[in-house]
């Protein structure tokens, strides 16, 4: 169901975060659940591996999905993805 009105503009912006994010969330649960605060895996590692797993995505994109899933994570809304 499209909610939005024929005048609405598309503020959104990385579409193509949005068509990998359930599966990037999956990479990276396990990873920021066991995490410490201390950064036991570095966010340089988890930039990393999202890239070799997703190359269509710029480093900025990269960045903003590891933040997002990290916030996800801190307020507990990380399973909600995953339990889909």
């Amino acid at each position: 169901m499209n909610t939005t009105s024929p005048n609405h503009t598309e503020r959104r912006q990385h579409h193509q975060i949005r068509e990998i994010f359930d599966r990037a969330c999956e990479l990276l649960a396990p990873i920021v659940a066991a995490n410490h605060p201390v950064k036991t895996v570095s966010s340089f590692a988890m930039a990393h591996m999202m890239q070799e797993h997703f190359p269509e995505l710029s480093l900025a994109e990269v960045n903003i999905v590891i933040l997002t899933v990290e916030k996800m994570n801190r307020e507990e809304r990380l399973h909600a993805i995953l339990n889909k």
